[in-house]
């Protein structure tokens, strides 16, 4: 009777006990600081599918519009291309880090956990003092300008692909069938190198046409570049909104052709993976 007794006193306890929530509770933090509270539901290729907190619905985003997504165990489940170069610029400089609580700690290096099972970030404020924390007490991180160095990068990277992208229109648009193509392709190309006679640039000419355009395009392009980060404040990192209502002050999002062209090409394979015959070609390339 005693053993029925306790099965039948747990069972009451049970059913008459408040029902714990078991399910993992995530995240979707976008490059503007938006939030969504959800229940992730699966990722692929291009989307990531969830089910909105206080909702039954599954709905979708895509990946190339998540900054990153973490969980209520303070584990990230997912980051982008742009937080990874984000965490990049940001290591090995000094500053100043802004957690949620609204301290303000003043440091003269900082390296972030690379496998971000437990985000962590080892922040030196001293030459004997160091310490960690985690990156879900940090509001933001303002970097001193060194952080400039990578619009000196974007600056010349942009003017020399733009060189070069024009010269090669110019090469398809006055295109001699008449004429052998490397001798076509070097009187371009010639044209923005300066005489240096030794390794055979412009040795007859001189200076290319080109060259003098080329070098004053290039410093103007860094300069431009350089100022526009300073005026987007290129040189603040931001990861936690302190309120949900509260977005960043800039967005996250980290600008590269590259980048741009491996996520068109991820759309491209997600959509001809649709298809089975172009499921079976993708899959003989992976």
């Amino acid at each position: 009777m005693n053993h029925f007794g306790r099965i039948f006193i747990f069972i009451i306890s049970f059913a008459c006990s408040k029902s714990l929530e078991t399910d993992v509770k995530h995240v979707i933090v976008d490059y503007d600081g938006n939030t969504t509270d959800c229940f992730i539901d699966s990722m692929g290729y291009q989307y990531l599918y969830f089910i909105p907190q206080d909702s039954v619905d599954i709905d979708s985003m895509e990946l190339k519009n998540i900054y990153y997504v973490f969980n209520d165990f303070n584990r990230v489940f997912h980051y982008s291309w742009s937080f990874e170069q984000n965490v990049k610029m940001i290591e090995n400089r000094t500053g100043k880090l802004f957690t949620t609580s609204g301290d303000t700690i003043q440091f003269i290096d900082i390296h972030f956990n690379k496998d971000m099972i437990e985000p962590e970030v080892l922040v030196k404020t001293a030459s004997d003092r160091s310490e960690f924390i985690s990156l879900f007490n940090i509001e933001k991180i303002e970097t001193d300008f060194s952080i400039m160095s990578e619009s000196v990068k974007k600056g010349f990277y942009y003017s020399f692909y733009a060189f070069i992208a024009a010269v090669t229109f110019d090469i398809i648009k006055n295109w001699d069938e008449e004429r052998r193509a490397i001798p076509q392709v070097w009187d371009q190309y010639n044209d923005l190198m300066p005489m240096i006679s030794i390794i055979g640039f412009n040795a007859q000419e001189g200076t290319g046409v080109a060259y003098e355009s080329f070098t004053s395009l290039v410093p103007s392009s860094i300069l431009i570049s350089m100022m526009y980060d300073i005026y987007k404040e290129k040189n603040k990192f931001y990861f936690n909104p302190i309120f949900k209502e509260k977005y960043f002050d800039r967005n996250m999002y980290v600008f590269s052709f590259k980048n741009i062209f491996n996520t068109m090409m991820r759309d491209i394979i997600y959509k001809v993976e649709k298809n089975k015959f172009g499921a079976k070609i993708v899959n003989l390339f992976r």
